[in-house]
């Protein structure tokens, strides 16, 4: 295991030498009482089952190969459990509480899925782009899909006609939506929609320009957004980190500068931002270590510490109680969840794609 923090260092070079000496594998090093663990998350490469399919055949985990690098997954939706859903052009993966490979499967069908949330354990709530945009229930025991009254808008084949993420909360989705509004700008709304009847309020709106991510052109600009338990809005948008009331009422506002801006919040508001300045990152007294894992998987996860050179390079940051605290680990996530007990970061690309369970020191909170 190699560590990210300095303090580590030396440990570990000494643990390694006995070991070479002694002609037998490296001891890891456990984590300080004060480190963020980074563990690797494994999947089962032998699952090949869809639910609402037959459990006999396919084997539905613990007899393949566990693979912890592998194609990246752009999508995380708790799965209500203490598990997630992972999701990528229409392939998607369930692991369960305990990290078993529960499903894994594609569908070409699924594919234009941009967004996920859960609103029971059986059922995703989603996002679809492309001609036919809306806001959708996939039940995951039968794959049926239905939309939201109200929600498949026209829109065409404009790509600027969307919805770009979701939450859920109560029976409803709490859902950003653009539309185009004068030339080179676009109208970011936040809406409330009741998943059974489509029922709407619009919570919050401020403009966007269409330049304000420009690695992410072509695409709309990125914006993300959760809910915690009391009904806060959590919204990351290339200009800042923005928290709603459960109302729609502005809360606090910070200025960032982001191309791939997101946000994961625990229950409690405590969130994980992905945005700003890289040199904080840089300069935080954080530390971390990487738990278990293959060395492809710890050298991914290493790879991240530093935000330059890659292609997602956002920093990551803590807030707890309006105060942010800089995080010098996993530059540049895709999208990142709680679920059970920690945060779950899905990061890379095709070649070295990781899922990361990030659990918070005991003196964190």
């Amino acid at each position: 295991m190699r560590l990210t923090r300095r303090a580590g260092a030396s440990l570990l070079a000494l643990a390694s030498a006995v070991a070479l000496l002694a002609g037998c594998t490296p001891v890891p090093v456990p984590p300080a009482p004060d480190d963020w663990t980074l563990e690797p998350i494994a999947i089962d490469t032998q699952v090949e089952w869809r639910p609402g399919e037959p459990a006999s055949g396919s084997p539905r985990g613990g007899a393949g190969e566990l693979v912890d690098v592998s194609f990246s997954m752009s999508q995380l939706a708790a799965d209500g459990t203490g598990g997630f859903w992972a999701e990528s052009a229409g392939s998607f993966l369930h692991i369960g509480a305990d990290g078993e490979t529960l499903a894994r499967f594609h569908d070409p069908q699924l594919s234009q899925v941009i967004a996920i949330a859960s609103s029971t354990p059986e059922e995703l709530v989603v996002a679809r782009a492309g001609t036919a945009p809306a806001i959708a229930v996939l039940d995951t025991t039968t794959m049926a899909m239905r939309d939201v009254p109200g929600t498949a808008a026209g829109g065409g084949e404009s790509t600027l006609f969307q919805f770009v993420d979701v939450a859920t909360r109560d029976g409803d989705a709490i859902v950003a939506h653009v539309r185009p509004e004068r030339v080179g700008y676009l109208t970011l709304e936040i809406l409330r929609i009741d998943l059974e009847d489509g029922q709407r309020s619009v919570l919050h709106t401020e403009p966007l320009a269409l330049d304000e991510a420009p690695k992410s052109f072509p695409d709309v600009p990125p914006v993300r957004l959760d809910v915690d338990a009391e009904g806060a809005i959590h919204l990351a948008v290339p200009t800042a980190r923005v928290v709603l009331n459960a109302d729609g009422t502005e809360r606090t506002r910070t200025p960032q500068t982001a191309n791939f801006p997101q946000v994961a919040v625990r229950p409690d508001g405590t969130a994980l931002w992905w945005g700003g300045d890289s040199a904080d990152s840089a300069r935080a007294s954080a530390t971390s270590a990487i738990v278990g894992g293959s060395a492809e998987a710890r050298e991914a996860i290493e790879s991240r510490s530093s935000c330059s050179g890659l292609t997602r390079s956002d920093a990551l940051r803590v807030s707890v109680d309006g105060t942010e605290r800089p995080l010098p680990f996993l530059c540049g996530a895709n999208d990142a969840i709680w679920t059970g007990s920690a945060w779950v970061v899905t990061a890379g690309g095709e070649a070295d794609g990781v899922l990361v369970r990030v659990t918070p020191p005991k003196s964190f909170g």
